[in-house]
């Protein structure tokens, strides 16, 4: 039986090799000349291979070659892998994994663009050829900031470009502020507030009472607190190392994402269009600091029951910094679309 199938094979090879084109049928007809291989039949189906999204991320250490197609069983979704990302054939959506990132292995990846979202027009800026700029009539929603250039988008990520300036409904009056509690206090930085910076937010204040990833918390229906993974996803995007990403607690400086992400920052470009303000922090014994030299943002991803992951830039840094840090302190918040 093996001699049979090794013969097989070779005859198989042999002809790939004669004729550059295959055909798979019944009635013997010859592959359109455009086609390298043509599969015909009027009762059979082409099956591709099927595997769960573990056995998927595991496909060649979790960088596959782009183009490759496989049909997911925990989905029930034909996919392909886009160069960065899976494409769910079924709805359109992208179930995005940093290739090789075991944090991120399985995790939902937002990558909506701007140009779907209603009332969005582009208006970029050839200085930010890492994103494209949108004017976005519906901007309101953030309540400041205004609507031209209100979104960019960066690698298929459409983020709104400014820090959120709204009052969680859950937390409205604000609670008064307490050493070393997250409370779900927000507010402005000492002597604010400024221009385009938005409030601090404690994070149940960000998530506005939610302890659910990617969770809308303060962001207009729609829209997200983006989770850790979807952070990893944009600084992917933006040329950081898979081996750099999955650092805490200190500075991931390959592909100098932060100098990418703000002018503020060192050799700052703002490429992106992210557009990055060092907006400080209010710190968990109340203290605020770091204004104009660093800016910090919640992810809506916990890593225990009292802290959650967070990302922040600075002055002096062209990196991004990667921590989990204590839901009591208070940072800025930037939302992503769903």
């Amino acid at each position: 039986m093996k001699k049979t199938i090794l013969l097989s094979v070779a005859v198989l090879l042999l002809l790939c090799g004669t004729l550059a084109q295959v055909a798979i049928n019944a009635d013997g007809s010859q592959p359109d000349n455009s086609a390298m291989l043509e599969v015909k039949s009027t009762d059979k189906g082409f099956l591709p291979p099927r595997m769960t999204t573990a056995q998927r991320n595991a496909i060649n250490s979790g960088a596959p070659v782009e183009g490759l197609i496989i049909y997911n069983t925990d989905v029930n979704c034909l996919q392909w892998w886009n160069g960065s990302a899976w494409f769910n054939v079924c709805d359109g959506t992208v179930d995005g994994t940093i290739p090789g990132n075991t944090t991120c292995a399985g995790a939902t990846i937002s990558a909506t663009p701007c140009s779907s979202v209603a009332g969005a027009t582009i208006n970029d800026d050839a200085g930010t050829p890492d994103g494209i700029e949108y004017d976005w009539t519906g901007a309101t929603g953030f309540v400041a900031g205004g609507t031209t250039q209100a979104l960019v988008e960066i690698n298929g990520q459409c983020w709104y470009r400014r820090n959120a300036d709204n009052i969680p409904s859950d937390f409205n009056p604000v609670p008064t502020w307490v050493n070393s509690t997250d409370v779900g206090w927000s507010g402005y930085y000492t002597g604010g507030p400024f221009l385009n910076e938005g409030r601090l937010y404690q994070w149940s204040a960000a998530m506005n009472g939610s302890a659910t990833e990617r969770a809308q918390g303060i962001c207009p229906t729609g829209w997200h607190l983006p989770s850790d993974c979807e952070w990893m996803y944009l600084e992917n995007s933006l040329g950081m190392s898979v081996e750099n990403q999955v650092l805490n607690g200190s500075w991931r400086n390959s592909g100098s994402v932060g100098s990418k992400l703000s002018t503020l920052t060192s050799s700052g470009s703002n490429s992106s269009g992210f557009t990055a303000l060092l907006t400080g922090s209010r710190w968990t014994i109340g203290t605020f600091s770091n204004r104009g030299t660093i800016g910090g943002w919640w992810s809506s991803s916990e890593t225990a029951a009292a802290g959650a992951q967070r990302r922040h830039l600075s002055g002096s840094q062209a990196g991004v910094y990667r921590v989990s840090d204590h839901k009591a302190a208070g940072y800025s918040v930037r939302c992503l679309k769903d």
